[in-house]
């Protein structure tokens, strides 16, 4: 009885609020509920969240719940005071807190007339509702990538490797010049339409999903794009691109030199691998670049035998 009364008291056991402090400037952070995750934003990620704003007295300047609408902002952008900047990148997911910031990291000396005044101590209860992550892909700001899906997994495709995208590509007026909405495969280093897509889906996972940002240098440049005698895209375009990985073959260089290369169509099971005299059942199809069939042996029914030492054409 006294297990079933501790497990009990375990499961109604409610969250207890507790004071931390950010940084080494007075900034402090009282949690009322913690987040879903460990994950919390990064400088340049889009931030959206709920928050009210008080003076110490009580009186409340500022809420975004008045307007019911979240506020957006880009955070380490400058868009907001030093002690949001510090305070929303400490946030996880879902999470609740009541920040407590001193005039050195608010309004300073001056204060936001009428609103707040002088050397204000300033409280912001704040709700953390979701960040998109926003990356310089290229480092110049010629490419940037909105996650508005994280895909799944760690794994990222590489140059050799083919890739199954989905994307749609617009003007900044929305005008549609190319889309592909049942996929297209190409080889990462051989790239397809534009620079852009290459170099986004090698910083993306399985799923994932993208909005990019593209400047010219990495769309159409100068020339901008035809088709026939019809302008699609006019010189010095950004684009805006939406852009699913849906999926990738690993091409793995077997010999080292690029003489052989392996396409992997389908994981394997588990880790091990056939040593030299192993007894292998398989089936295999020959193929010239042309896609001309050559040789094809084994089934499902009957698989081809060989000893791996021995190779298939001995």
């Amino acid at each position: 009885m006294k297990m079933a009364a501790d497990s009990q008291v375990a499961k109604t056991k409610e969250f207890v609020p507790y004071t931390k402090e950010i940084g080494h400037q007075g900034l402090k952070k009282l949690i009322l509920r913690e987040g879903e995750s460990w994950q919390t934003p990064f400088s340049g990620d889009e931030v959206e969240v709920h928050y009210t704003g008080t003076l110490l007295d009580g009186t409340r300047f500022d809420s975004s719940l008045d307007r019911g609408t979240p506020f957006r902002f880009k955070l380490g952008q400058g868009q907001v005071i030093k002690g949001w900047e510090q305070g929303i990148a400490s946030m996880k997911k879902g999470e609740k807190a009541i920040f407590t910031i001193p005039p050195e990291l608010g309004y300073g000396e001056s204060g936001s007339p009428p609103v707040i005044p002088p050397n204000a101590t300033l409280q912001f209860e704040v709700e953390m509702l979701s960040w998109a992550t926003v990356r310089d892909v290229c480092k110049d700001g010629g490419l940037l990538k909105k996650t508005v899906r994280d895909g799944e997994r760690w794994a990222y495709p590489k140059d050799a490797d083919e890739v199954l995208v989905r994307y749609e590509a617009r003007l900044e007026d929305e005008t549609v010049v190319s889309r592909s909405s049942e996929g297209v495969e190409f080889y990462v280093k051989d790239g397809y339409l534009f620079p852009a897509l290459s170099a986004a889906v090698k910083t993306m996972r399985k799923d994932e999903k993208a909005i990019l940002t593209v400047k010219p240098q990495y769309a159409f440049g100068e020339r901008g794009f035809k088709v026939g005698n019809k302008v699609t895209v006019p010189p010095n375009s950004t684009l805006i691109v939406d852009v699913e990985l849906v999926s990738w073959k690993n091409v793995v260089d077997i010999t080292d030199d690029k003489k052989v290369l392996k396409k992997i169509l389908k994981e394997g099971e588990g880790y091990e691998r056939p040593n030299e005299g192993a007894f292998l059942k398989v089936k295999y199809t020959g193929k010239l670049e042309n896609e001309t069939v050559f040789e094809r042996k084994g089934s499902d029914e009957e698989p081809f035998e060989f000893i791996a030492s021995e190779g298939i054409g001995n």
